[in-house]
């Protein structure tokens, strides 16, 4: 599994990437999505209507949020900003991380307040997306939004700068549209790699056997690394139980390479039925699943 944030500046781009690796197969969220639901719920609309009124709920149902009534108030103080992220946050993010362990694979998450709520437990890299100022603005036209609108809101967020120094990566985007597209499918195309990492595992009678069979999967890049550690082993074979001393491997590939991975060892290993085993790389950081990936291409 590994699992993408993508924060950053409002009109940069963050949708047009998410969007675009949405197609190439990553699992998508969109925080600020799953906290409009919020407002519906029943209790966040008691406790709305008990700090700002009946009125932020059209005909008072708490089915029918005035989100242009409830924007106003939110963006209003610092206190009624925080009251909304407090009411509406915590149950985006329980309903995102149940998610998240039922699905695997590669996640994508856009989290627009990641710095400002402070939730990194499942998120492997964070990715901050920026643009110009005058970018922005024209891009957040289509939204109504102004610059003194854009200023409005973001007051009250982390400033772009130290979101960036925060960040595993900063994207920029300052091109046109087909080239921020490029870019999109370039590195999803590496990241929907780093969520294939597997993990291979056999067992050798000798270690000269264990480093011969390591280096045909390094040299012919079926895995990026292996390693090699004395074992004690208790096993039974044809019925007999017995007792020795064996080589583990530890091989780091990627899901392309798992079947010729795997042939290998055992084309080149000297027990007549080899014990050979793959298994996910649950969690990892950006930069060591970007080497096994590179690696193994």
């Amino acid at each position: 599994m590994f699992t993408v944030a993508v924060t950053g500046e409002s009109g940069a781009g963050k949708s047009t990437l998410t969007r675009i690796w949405g197609d190439l197969g990553a699992n998508v969220f969109d925080l600020d999505a799953l906290a409009k639901k919020q407002w519906s719920r029943p209790e966040t609309a008691e406790k709305v209507i008990g700090r700002w009124g009946a009125g932020m709920y059209k005909n008072g149902s708490p089915d029918t949020p005035d989100f242009k009534k409830i924007s106003d108030m939110v963006f209003s103080s610092d206190e009624n900003y925080s009251f909304a992220t407090g009411v509406t946050h915590p149950g985006a993010i329980a309903g995102i991380t149940k998610e998240v362990h039922n699905l695997g694979g590669w996640i994508v998450m856009e989290i627009p307040l990641l710095f400002e709520v402070g939730w990194f437990d499942l998120i492997d890299c964070v990715i901050c997306v920026t643009s110009t100022a005058d970018l922005r603005i024209e891009r957040n036209a289509a939204r109504g939004w102004d610059e003194e609108e854009i200023a409005r809101r973001e007051r009250f967020l982390i400033g772009s700068h130290k979101k960036q120094t925060m960040s595993d990566m900063v994207l920029c985007n300052i091109g046109s549209m087909e080239a921020w597209e490029a870019r999109a499918r370039e590195l999803g195309d590496l990241m929907r790699r780093m969520a294939t990492v597997q993990e291979i595992g056999t067992f050798c009678n000798s270690r000269e056997e264990a480093g011969r069979i390591a280096g045909l999967l390094v040299e012919n890049r079926l895995a990026a690394a292996v390693n090699i550690m004395e074992a004690g082993c208790v096993y039974r074979w044809k019925e007999r139980v017995s007792e020795g001393t064996e080589w583990h491997l530890r091989c780091l590939t990627i899901e392309r390479n798992l079947r010729r991975a795997m042939e290998t060892i055992r084309q080149n290993h000297s027990y007549e039925q080899p014990l050979v085993t793959g298994r996910e790389v649950l969690r990892s950081d950006f930069l060591t699943l970007k080497w096994v990936v590179e690696s193994c291409s």
